[in-house]
């Protein structure tokens, strides 16, 4: 099939001014782009794209799909913003490798799948049928949880560290891009320096990518930022910071000297750069609200305690106080006001969803740790939340540095969702293009080529003839972000086309529910 987009506005993903052009898609490639109008083509389809932007798909550098692609191969709320390219398995959290019968993992994070049929990255990757093109990660955790006998929240002993560094050498050589870790969650957090150096001396071998959810993103963000950047000129492998942020209102004038300490390690010679959400308020599981002694628990004896808690006041006062005293990690509750942190989706008890610790509290007669502590103890299943942590002006300091690409860390738990996980793409291209004075190259770069070199990708992430026709047409006139926190699926207005390897995942506006992405390996 061929597509002609005439007069389109092309911006080409490589920051350059925008410019006037017909491009020409033949089968899944862009063949021409001609700033002369094309005559006498005889396209399949001729698209009339005068005053509006055609510009590369966007990709995602930080996502969470592993499951959502299973439960809908044509990955809508991914398509609904215009994402033609997501990198899964951050944060150290994924679903390979595994062993057949295993119990699935990590349905606060990612939801649910009935049918786990698969052992290692490759098994998993052959299972897939996607509307976007996909690249993955290997998980710490499923490292950890192999690798380890018994509970693995624990420190690895030199032997399952060894076994940990065979599966992700397998893994990226089945075509993984790096290796992910969560220092921030469990099993991850109780990683000590010693294995975290032999798996980064693995994924250095490979050239792959390191990527992290460091410890601390909030008090101790300094000094967390400062571990992962020492792994990285221990080992030389290259870094890409998950996320980038500061959370906490009294943290937020830590972020200069946070960028300050990236470039100093760039100037020396080394590979680090960071992601970025386009959202003052963040989103990860309700268990994260818990001190690190609780989170070493496996799940019955968690919740086992957490119930034990209502009688015993002594072991109450004593989680209280971890949570108001935190020592070497982020305490939202410490750094938020219960008002600031809302509950997404709580599956065992679904009449909280929507309302505030505070509300919640109330609802039950309690003060807000007693009734996190209460509702936590009944869930065995998905617990989800937001948490206002940043500021606009904090997160223009970081979109503003050329090292920031763009990412959704989109979650898929639930009926519910933070909205970045619909509507991410488009809340960017409001808030600081639309609604700021930020040009549309600028931001789109970081949506598109910036992310491709950054991955190594080098068939597509441009509008330049040869590529891999992943592309998007919107008005920008008319382009706006419809969703909210109560809405966050809704979708955008004056996205008109969204093509994926030269094939139309949206089409007058409307969703196909084509599966032609592919998955890309390392």
């Amino acid at each position: 099939m061929s597509v002609l987009f005439q007069g389109a506005t092309v911006i080409d993903g490589s920051s350059r001014k925008p410019f006037v052009a017909d491009v020409l898609v033949c089968e899944d490639t862009i063949q021409t782009i001609s700033q002369t109008p094309l005559q006498n083509q005889d396209a399949d389809l001729v698209i009339k794209a005068q005053d509006k932007i055609l510009c590369p798909g966007f990709m995602d550098i930080h996502a969470h799909s592993e499951l959502e692609v299973l439960r809908d191969p044509a990955m809508t709320h991914k398509i609904q913003q215009g994402i033609t390219f997501d990198l899964s398995g951050n944060c150290g959290i994924g679903v390979y490798p595994r062993k057949r019968g295993d119990s699935p993992q990590f349905a606060d994070i990612l939801g649910h799948h009935d049918n786990w049929n698969w052992s290692d990255f490759s098994s998993y990757a052959q299972t897939l049928e996607s509307g976007i093109n996909m690249a993955f990660l290997q998980s710490h955790s499923c490292l950890r949880i192999q690798a380890m006998e018994g509970n693995p929240n624990r420190v690895a002993r030199d032997s399952e560290i060894k076994t940990m560094c065979q599966l992700l050498d397998t893994s990226l050589s089945q075509g993984c891009f790096g290796l992910s870790t969560g220092l921030y969650y469990a099993p991850c957090l109780f990683a000590d320096r010693t294995e975290m150096i032999e798996l980064l001396k693995v994924v250095k071998s490979h050239n792959a990518l390191f990527t992290v959810h460091h410890r601390c993103e909030g008090n101790e963000i300094l000094s967390s930022i400062q571990e992962v950047l020492s792994y990285v000129r221990e080992t030389g492998v290259r870094l890409e910071i998950s996320h980038l942020k500061a959370i906490g209102r009294k943290n937020q004038d830590k972020v200069p000297t946070i960028l300050k300490m990236i470039h100093d390690m760039r100037n020396e010679g080394f590979d680090i750069a960071f992601d970025q959400y386009p959202y003052e308020y963040g989103s990860t599981s309700l268990f994260s609200l818990l001190p690190p002694e609780l989170l070493r628990l496996d799940q019955k004896d968690l919740l086992k305690t957490l119930a034990k808690t209502q009688t015993d006041s002594t072991l109450r006062s004593h989680i209280i106080n971890q949570m108001q005293n935190p020592k070497g990690w982020d305490s939202i509750t410490e750094l938020c006001p219960w008002d600031d942190i809302r509950i997404v989706i709580l599956e065992s008890n679904p009449s909280f969803n929507g309302l505030t610790m505070t509300q919640v509290a109330e609802k039950l007669s309690m003060d807000p740790y007693n009734a996190l502590f209460t509702l936590l103890s009944q869930e065995s299943r998905c617990a989800l939340m937001t948490d206002v942590t940043q500021t606009r002006e904090s997160l223009r300091t970081i979109f503003c540095d050329d090292l920031m690409s763009f990412g959704t860390d989109a979650l898929y738990a639930g009926a519910m969702a933070h909205p970045r996980s619909a509507n991410a793409a488009i809340h960017l291209l409001q808030m600081w293009c639309i609604d700021d004075d930020i040009p549309f190259e600028t931001a789109i770069a970081k949506m598109t080529g910036n992310v491709a070199k950054r991955l190594g990708i080098t068939d597509r992430g441009f509008v330049q003839e040869g590529m891999k026709a992943d592309l998007v047409l919107f008005d920008p006139k008319t382009l706006k972000d419809n969703s909210d926190s109560a809405h966050p699926f809704a979708r955008c207005s004056g996205l008109d086309y969204v093509m994926v390897n030269g094939t139309f995942a949206i089409k007058n506006g409307l969703l196909t529910g084509s599966r032609c992405g592919r998955v890309i390996v390392g």
